[in-house]
């Protein structure tokens, strides 16, 4: 097992850094409309998601929710034939002013992943850093001002565009 630790301390209390947080992991993960009226609600432990970007297939869970102190999430990345299994656990410590966010990287490559671990590890590190700086924007932008209730559904039932999934034997059933 591969570990990257990043940290990031930000100057917002640490019930609004877990609420942002959750919001910005919200917005490609388990995001519905639901979840950006009511900011306090939390993702289920459980809770699964499925996303493509290209050739890369992206499946998750939610493993852990403690509010407002800890968030884990684990992925498996899919790019034939490399898989990469990733667990990130976000962990929020209050300071004199403001919070420090530690994010803790796990992961584990196959065959024809480690073959190519410099990739794999430049990758993730681009990628946490990637995700400090998205919530430290969010913080930045307010709790209201990236997220609409709005679907760009204009007639017909909205959970037509609800692609979230949630499965328990681990296979994925879209809504």
């Amino acid at each position: 097992m591969l570990r990257q630790r990043h940290e990031a301390m930000l100057a917002a209390p640490l019930t609004e850094v877990f609420s942002a947080l959750v919001q910005m992991l919200a917005r490609t993960r388990w995001v519905s409309d639901e979840w950006m009226v009511e900011p306090d609600r939390l993702p289920r432990v459980g809770c699964t998601y499925v996303q493509r970007r290209g050739s890369v297939i992206r499946r998750g869970r939610v493993v852990e929710c403690l509010r407002p102190v800890a968030l884990t999430l684990y992925k498996s990345l899919f790019d034939p034939p490399c898989r990469v299994r990733l667990r990130l656990r976000w962990r929020l410590e209050p300071l004199d002013a403001g919070s420090l966010v530690l994010l803790d990287a796990i992961y584990r490559l196959n065959g024809p992943a480690y073959l190519n671990r410099r990739h794999w590890r430049n990758e993730i590190h681009s990628h946490c850093g990637k995700l400090l700086k998205a919530l430290s924007a969010r913080l930045v932008a307010g709790p209201y001002s990236v997220y609409s209730v709005d679907s760009g559904q204009k007639i017909g039932s909205k959970s037509i565009t609800d692609t979230n999934t949630t499965a328990v034997n681990g296979n994925p059933s879209f809504k």
